[in-house]
C-alpha cells in the first residue's frame, strides 16, 4: 500500500506542474495571439495572472475609482504626468514593501494585490503604471536594470525617470548606472522592455519564489519565462538550478 502510494505521489507530481504549465501557457496564447495580430495588455495579463477572466479590472471598484481620479485631475490640471503620480502615490497611496524578500512576493509583484494591499516593489507598481498608462495612452515604459525596473515618461520635452521604490523620485541614467555599477548587467538594460518582456520577468520573480522550495513549481515559472523573454540570462541559469534540485523521481 505504500508503495502504490508512494508511486500515486511520483506520478502526480509528475503530471501536476506541467499539465498546470501547458494550462496557463493556453490561456496566456489565446490572449497574446487572438484576433488579428492583437498583442497581449498589461491589464489582461494581470487578470490571467490571478486565474481570472482577462476583462476582471471592469468589477473592480478600486481601479475604477482610481481612473475616474486621474481623468478628473488631468481635466482640472492638464498635467498628465503629474496626475499619474497622485495617482499612484497619493489617490492609491501605494508604499514600498522593503528591500530584499518583501519586495518580490506575489503580494509586491502581481498588480491586482499591489492594488488591494497598499504595498509594492518595482515590478508590482511598475506594472499597474503601466496598466494606467495603457488604459489612458500614455507615454509610459518599464525599463530595466540589474535585479531592478524603473519607468520612463517620454513628453514632447524629453523623458523623465520614474523610481518606483521612491514614489516617483527622477534619478538620472547616469545616477541609475552608479547605483547599479556592482549588479550582474546583460546588455538588455536602459531599453524600454516590450509587454511580453515585462510579463516574463514578472513570471521569473515568482519561479523565484519555488526556487528553494518547490522546484518543479518554480521549473513552471521559468518556462513561462521564457516563453516570453528568452533574451534574458537569468532564466537559463535559475532553470538549471532548479532543475538541478529535482528528486531523481522526475
Amino acid at each position: 500500500m505504500h508503495s502504490l502510494s508512494s508511486l500515486l505521489s511520483r506520478l502526480k507530481s509528475r503530471i501536476f506542474w506541467p499539465a498546470l504549465f501547458i494550462a496557463f501557457v493556453a490561456a496566456l496564447s489565446l490572449i497574446l495571439w487572438s484576433g488579428s495580430g492583437k498583442g497581449m495588455t498589461y491589464r489582461e495579463m494581470a487578470c490571467t495572472f490571478e486565474e481570472k477572466t482577462p476583462s476582471c479590472l471592469d468589477s473592480i471598484r478600486e481601479w475604477n475609482e482610481g481612473l475616474a481620479y486621474f481623468d478628473s485631475s488631468v481635466a482640472a490640471t492638464r498635467d498628465t504626468l503629474q496626475s499619474l503620480k497622485d495617482l499612484l502615490w497619493t489617490f492609491w497611496n501605494i508604499e514600498f514593501a522593503g528591500a530584499g524578500d518583501a519586495a518580490v512576493t506575489k503580494d509586491a509583484v502581481l498588480p491586482l494585490r499591489v492594488l488591494e494591499n497598499k504595498k509594492s516593489g518595482c515590478m508590482g507598481l511598475s506594472w499597474l503604471a503601466l496598466m494606467v498608462a495603457e488604459a489612458r495612452q500614455l507615454p509610459l515604459n518599464a525599463v530595466l536594470l540589474p535585479g531592478h525596473v524603473f519607468l520612463r515618461y517620454q513628453s514632447s520635452s524629453g523623458s523623465l525617470n520614474l523610481e518606483p521604490n521612491r514614489r516617483g523620485y527622477s534619478y538620472t541614467n547616469a545616477e541609475y548606472r552608479e547605483k547599479y555599477k556592482d549588479g550582474k548587467w546583460t546588455g538588455l538594460e536602459f531599453s524600454p522592455l516590450k509587454p511580453r518582456e515585462f510579463v516574463g520577468l514578472a513570471a521569473f520573480d515568482i519561479g523565484n519564489l519555488y526556487l528553494d522550495s518547490e522546484p518543479p513549481r518554480a521549473l513552471t515559472w521559468y518556462r513561462m519565462a521564457e516563453e516570453f523573454f528568452p533574451k534574458y540570462p537569468g532564466i537559463a541559469a535559475n532553470q538549471a538550478i532548479a532543475k538541478s534540485r529535482l528528486p531523481d523521481s522526475l
